[in-house]
């Protein structure tokens, strides 16, 4: 067995204390520390540092902060890829919303800001749009990250399909939306052939009107199979997700290679 072409991921579905990285911190590495699993690569959800706040200026931090920092600390402690969400500076304007992904060697191998800032929830008035679709790999892997919002607009995954193995999209997606959420991470695994990961929260949000979420994480298949954490507490989830088998379903469904756009 080639063991580049396998990847056992573990999706870490947490409540998330508000505005509050510290507290934050040491409940994940709770979480994680409590997995029997020694998984390639761990997945926490969009601004897993603060929840999804608008005070964006409050919270933004400099590359290698406080957040990074915390998933490189992680990452050399389990020797895993760690990835996660949190709100980075920018010297240009208005932050951005951001997912890294730490190696086990101390580096920050990949960084994607948000293309599409949510703007019925005013998103895009605190939050600068990033412009780069970004990808990286591990093990035989292309992975290309997403963050939430982002999973309504099929037109960037597309573009990135065909050289994309593995759709990651970290979200703070709410409970009453949720059906919308599950049938588009199925959508974009089904359409552009390859295994999609959500990786969302629960709990609520907020101090005003707060919002209920309720998770929903899970692995997606291109076959239309997927493993959903739909409990609405905080979980760990992990699979191994096979290279070998994406390549012969690939082979057996060429659906890309008949696209007119």
């Amino acid at each position: 067995m080639d063991s580049d072409n396998f990847i056992k991921i573990s999706i870490v579905q947490p409540d998330i204390v508000w505005e509050n990285p510290e507290s934050n911190f040491t409940h994940f590495t709770g979480l994680i520390n409590g997995c029997d699993e020694n998984p390639d690569l761990v997945i926490l959800p969009e601004t897993c540092s603060t929840g999804f706040t608008m005070k964006s200026k409050d919270f933004a931090e400099e590359r290698n902060g406080k957040s990074e920092n915390f998933f490189l600390g992680l990452a050399n402690a389990r020797k895993s890829y760690i990835g996660g969400g949190w709100i980075e500076k920018n010297p240009d304007g208005l932050p951005f919303n951001t997912f890294s992904i730490a190696s086990p060697s101390g580096e920050i191998i990949a960084r994607y800001r948000k293309i599409h800032p949510f703007s019925p929830g005013k998103e895009d008035q605190h939050f600068s749009a990033g412009k780069e679709i970004v990808r990286f790999k591990i093990k035989n892997f292309t992975i290309t990250p997403f963050i939430c919002y982002d999973l309504r607009f099929p037109e960037v995954f597309r573009k990135a399909s065909g050289e994309t193995d593995i759709f990651i999209v970290v979200g703070n997606w709410p409970a009453e939306r949720i059906q919308t959420w599950v049938t588009l991470l199925k959508a974009r695994s089904i359409e552009n052939v390859a295994y999609a990961i959500g990786v969302n929260r629960v709990g609520l949000a907020g101090r005003k009107n707060p919002i209920d979420h309720n998770g929903y994480s899970g692995f997606f298949y291109p076959d239309g199979k997927s493993q959903i954490l739909d409990s609405g507490k905080e979980e760990t989830l992990s699979s191994e997700i096979s290279k070998i088998w994406l390549d012969k379903f690939r082979e057996t469904h060429p659906y890309l290679k008949d696209r007119k756009f």
